[in-house]
């Protein structure tokens, strides 16, 4: 706000005549009716000093009539002077009628939205004009909450979708068609249930419904279908909305895409239970799976083996030729035991150089040295690494259940000793347990 009083006075002191005969004061005459409810005021055209109002526009913008003659246009109206001037002279010599908003400010500091509409009066050779204000603050409040409720619609991150009590989608939000595939266009006019993934029952839509009915609200997990088939978790807020009479007129829900979520939950998951290196499940991984593995094998009444493989070699790798070699020596080993082992069996690294494969469901132990054999002579080919070639060997220990152990850690102990065993033989080479 311009605040111009102290200049008007000064330009006032300086006039050669008295400040009571000042156009505006003592000898300013106009027809206006105080009493009227018509939120007017009068200024001088040349001075741009508020000589007269009515009182409706004195109480809208909380000044008193003592006021009058001591502020001017500029500590009202909420722009620039050069602005306000600029205006003053289209209404004066290019007969503009009305501006449709306009930021006023009170007394107090409170600011209005108005509308304004004009007058010019003359009298000698003075003139006036006269200015009428329509107070819209509620509406332009009210449009500006609208705006702003656009705009957080328009940018939010999370997919907001709105249907009628029908169920029948009326609009949706730029997130929603990225996160689904979907186009406006596509989708409006349709229902929700064209993202149905097929993974829940009818039963759990119908819960939602219910919700609805009776608390207004319903919030949860649900996988969701891309319009490219894909299909993704979701978690959603689904809101009745309600009229003022208490009736609900729409529905509006909020879905926020959890699969970026979900993928780290994974990756921090498959960390846990993995080996950073070779990416085969770690030492944790492996007991779980036994685990799970002996107690099918006891259910079922058939054989289970446990094999234990340390590579020889492999330290004169790690230390004469970079541990960098090292490393891609036990990603290449880790892909050919892969190889030698049916899809149902598990190869898992338990740290350094040391491998353990479960062999979950075997006819008889022939088939599990057949197996070993493999690994041996996979395991005995050179091995590329950056430009330099290594060969290694393996040691192989080798258990049964049941007939070495019925429990996980004697299995895990004597297919350990099985393989210092064939170590000590001379390495390159596989033992039973009952040859240990």
């Amino acid at each position: 706000m311009l605040k111009t009083f102290n200049f008007h006075k000064a330009f006032l002191c300086r006039s050669s005549r008295d400040i009571q005969h000042f156009p505006g004061t003592k000898y300013y005459c106009c027809s206006l009716d105080k009493d009227s409810l018509e939120k007017t005021y009068v200024i001088h055209v040349d001075t741009k000093i508020v000589v007269d109002a009515t009182h409706a526009f004195l109480k809208l913008l909380k000044y008193d009539v003592e006021d009058l003659g001591n502020f001017s246009i500029y500590d009202i109206i909420g722009a620039e002077v050069e602005e306000v001037n600029a205006n003053i002279h289209k209404i004066v010599n290019h007969g503009l009628l009305e501006i449709g908003l306009r930021q006023y400010w009170c007394k107090d500091g409170q600011m209005l939205y108005v509308g304004s509409s004009f007058k010019v009066a003359q009298r000698d050779s003075e003139k006036y004009l006269m200015i009428t204000l329509k107070d819209i603050t509620e509406l332009q409040q009210m449009r500006n909450r609208l705006q702003l409720a656009l705009q957080v619609f328009e940018h939010a991150s999370d997919g907001i979708l709105v249907t009628d009590i029908k169920g029948i989608i009326q609009y949706v939000n730029p997130a929603f068609a990225k996160h689904t595939g979907y186009s406006m266009d596509e989708i409006v006019g349709k229902t929700p249930g064209i993202l149905k993934s097929g993974r829940h029952q009818e039963e759990f839509y119908q819960d939602i419904w219910n919700s609805l009915h009776t608390d207004g609200q319903w919030r949860g997990e649900i996988i969701n279908k891309r319009k490219n088939g894909e299909h993704y978790s979701e978690w959603v807020v689904i809101d009745a909305v309600k009229n003022e009479l208490g009736k609900v007129t729409m529905y509006c829900g909020i879905f926020r895409d959890l699969s970026e979520r979900m993928k780290y939950e994974e990756k921090i998951r498959f960390h846990a239970y993995h080996d950073g290196l070779t990416g085969l499940p770690n030492r944790i991984l492996f007991y779980e799976k036994i685990n799970q593995c002996l107690a099918l094998a006891k259910r079922y009444h058939h054989m289970m083996a446990v094999m234990y493989v340390d590579l020889d070699g492999f330290k004169h790798v790690n230390d004469n030729l970079g541990h960098d070699k090292g490393d891609l020596l036990l990603k290449a080993v880790a892909d050919r035991l892969k190889e030698c082992v049916r899809e149902s069996d598990i190869v898992a690294r338990m740290g350094g150089d040391e491998f353990t494969l479960i062999l979950p469901e075997v006819a008889k132990s022939a088939d599990v040295e057949i197996v070993a054999a493999k690994i041996k002579k996979q395991l005995n080919q050179a091995f590329e690494l950056l430009g330099c070639t290594v060969t290694i060997s393996s040691s192989i220990g080798i258990s049964f259940y049941p007939t070495d152990g019925e429990d996980v850690d004697s299995l895990v102990k004597k297919a350990d000793n099985a393989m210092y065993q064939a170590k000590a033989s001379g390495k390159n080479a596989y033992r039973f347990s009952d040859q240990a």
